[in-house]
This record gives C-alpha cells, sequence and structure tokens, in this order.
C-alpha cells in the first residue's frame, strides 16, 4: 500500500516557551512519513536558533527562515516548500494527539478523501486525551459546502488546523495577508475542489489559551477583520443555488455585529482607541437590521436568546452575561 507524506506546517513566531512541546507533539507521531515545516517568521526571541537545533535532531524537520509578515505570510512559505501528499496546519504554541496523523491518514485513504477534518479541543492546561463517542461523517459533492456554511454559523468550523489537506487542494491557493480569519475563505476555497471528505469528532487537536488571544481577548479594531472575511465569504457564495448556501452566507455577514456585542460583553475591550459606549451604540443599531435572519438561521437556540436580548437592550444583557460568569 502506498504510504504517503505529510507535510505539517508551524509557524513559528515568539513562542520560545512552547515551541519544543509543540515540535515534540508531531515528531513523536506514530506515522512516521512526515515533513516537520518551521517557519521562522522573524521572531526577535530564541526561536530562530531553536528551529535549527531541532532540525539538526531530526532529518524530517526543514527550516525556513523569513522576515516577519504575519500567520498567512508564514503559513504560505510553507505551502510554497512543502513536498508531502497531504498537509497539515499546526500554530506553535498548540499540540495534537500521537496518532493525529496515522487516524487522518487511514480514513483519507480508506474513503478516497480529498480531506479530512477532526476535532478541535480549547485548553490552558496540557493535556492528550479527551475521550468522546466516536462519530464519522463521509460527505460527497455540493453538501461538503452546505456543510461547511452550516458550520460557520454555528462556531469556528473554519479552522485550518482541524483538517489534513491533500496537496493537490491547496496547489495554487494561499492565504489572505494582512488580516485575522483569512481561514474564513481560504478552507471554502478548498472545499469547493474536493470530492470526498471525511469529518470525526475524535478529539487531535489541542488549542492552547494560556495567554490572551484574538477569540478570548477584548474587542480591538482588528476583530473587524471578521466583517471583511465574512463579506468575502458572502461574494463567493452569492450565486450557489445548492441548498442554503446562498442563505448562509449572507448570514455569516449578519452574525458579524453580533458577535462583535458578544465580545464586548463577555471580555471587555483592550483597544484604547474604541470608545465602547459609542461602539456599542453603532454595533446595536446594525444588529438591529440583522435579527430576522439570525433567527431564521441554524444558530443555537441559545445564541438566539442573545440575539433577541442584544437587540433590546445591550446594557441588560452585559450586566445578564456578568452576573452569569460570576454564578
Amino acid at each position: 500500500m502506498n504510504i504517503p507524506k505529510v507535510s505539517i506546517i508551524i509557524p513559528v513566531y515568539k513562542v520560545e516557551e512552547y515551541l519544543i512541546r509543540c515540535v515534540e507533539s508531531v515528531t513523536k507521531q506514530t506515522y512516521s512519513n512526515i515533513e516537520v515545516i518551521l517557519v521562522d517568521d522573524g521572531s526577535p526571541d530564541r526561536c530562530p536558533e531553536l528551529c535549527d537545533e531541532l532540525a539538526l535532531k531530526d532529518a524530517r524537520i526543514v527550516v525556513v527562515h523569513k522576515p516577519n509578515g504575519g500567520l498567512s505570510t508564514a503559513r504560505n512559505a510553507g505551502l510554497d516548500v512543502a513536498k508531502g501528499d497531504f498537509i497539515c496546519f499546526v500554530d506553535s504554541d498548540d499540540w495534537i494527539r500521537n496518532d493525529a496523523i496515522e487516524y487522518s491518514v487511514k480514513h483519507a485513504q480508506r474513503h478516497s478523501a480529498d480531506l479530512v477534518e477532526t476535532g478541535i479541543f480549547c485548553t490552558s492546561d496540557y493535556i492528550v486525551e479527551v475521550p468522546v463517542s466516536e462519530k464519522i461523517e463521509v460527505i460527497k459533492g455540493k453538501d461538503i459546502i452546505q456543510d461547511y456554511m452550516v458550520s460557520t454559523t454555528k462556531g469556528a468550523g473554519y479552522s485550518v488546523c482541524k483538517c489534513m489537506f491533500s496537496s493537490k487542494l491547496l496547489k495554487d491557493l494561499r492565504f489572505r495577508v494582512g488580516y485575522n480569519n483569512e481561514d474564513i475563505d481560504f478552507k471554502y476555497k478548498a472545499l469547493c475542489r474536493c470530492e470526498t471528505i471525511v469529518k470525526s469528532n475524535r478529539i487531535h487537536y489541542f488549542y492552547f489559551q494560556g495567554n490572551e488571544s484574538i477569540t478570548t481577548g477584548g474587542f480591538r479594531r482588528k476583530d473587524y477583520d471578521l466583517d471583511i472575511a465574512s463579506n468575502i465569504l458572502a461574494d463567493l457564495t452569492k450565486e450557489e443555488t445548492y441548498g442554503d448556501i446562498s442563505f448562509l452566507g449572507k448570514v455569516k455577514v449578519a452574525r458579524c455585529a453580533f458577535s462583535h456585542l458578544c465580545k464586548i460583553a463577555f471580555f471587555g475591550v483592550t483597544d484604547k482607541s474604541i470608545d465602547k459606549k459609542s461602539e456599542v451604540k453603532n454595533l446595536t443599531a446594525e444588529h438591529r437590521k440583522n435579527v430576522g435572519i439570525l433567527l431564521k438561521s441554524p444558530m443555537a437556540f441559545s445564541r438566539k436568546i442573545l440575539v433577541v436580548m442584544f437587540a433590546i437592550n445591550y446594557k441588560m444583557t452585559e450586566m445578564a452575561i456578568h452576573l452569569a460568569q460570576k454564578l
């Protein structure tokens, strides 16, 4: 049987404390035919030296040093040199289960799949196992995009770190540079090229939340990058006639103001250039225009309750959230 090579791309920037943990979770995989691409994105700490030291210890490690340009440029640099039949992405402060690659390759071969997606677990502690009752789905054709669009309305279904891609999908595909949420349209474009995918709820990827992150920190102007990505996705889907794809593209845009209000209510405002009162007023006005479409969407019922509460009174909703957090 053919034993495909898997390229694992790891962007590296200011993660001196976590880099070895991440790389060891990859090099100690039960599946050995891997290529580990460490992309030093101009990191100002000891990461460049650590990358080189790790490469000396394992011939499967390739190091790319480049000037700082951000996550997308680092991933793109990794794609430019990847030689594997399949490609995965791991962020350098995270880690993966020891049989993650073996499991994904097995299902890719068993189902002739272009992409295998497994589960992510967010944690502030180092763990390697989260038991779940395994559920596997094989999805084909246009149902792949329908499923993806539903997932984007329910949570972070767009993360590329959940996926092992066939390299043929990504041959001429690269991440947008300069913005967060670049996974959203990148993954959509890759999925449009798929004939068959496999989805498993088995937890293989551990997302480290030890420090303030894009998703758990306070609101910043950079959070409006979500609006850019959502509008790109809506534009990509507007001509689709299959299922609810086009409608769900509109839902993604409609959800932006709601997502920003949630972040402010849960985590506050970090960016000192933002006047919270004014920002909330503008976002609430935008959110109220979108209540109808959000209530028709496949969002969870608990989220729809928040949709209505924010539309009625932001301050009351924020107080209710803070009370619930204390309890």
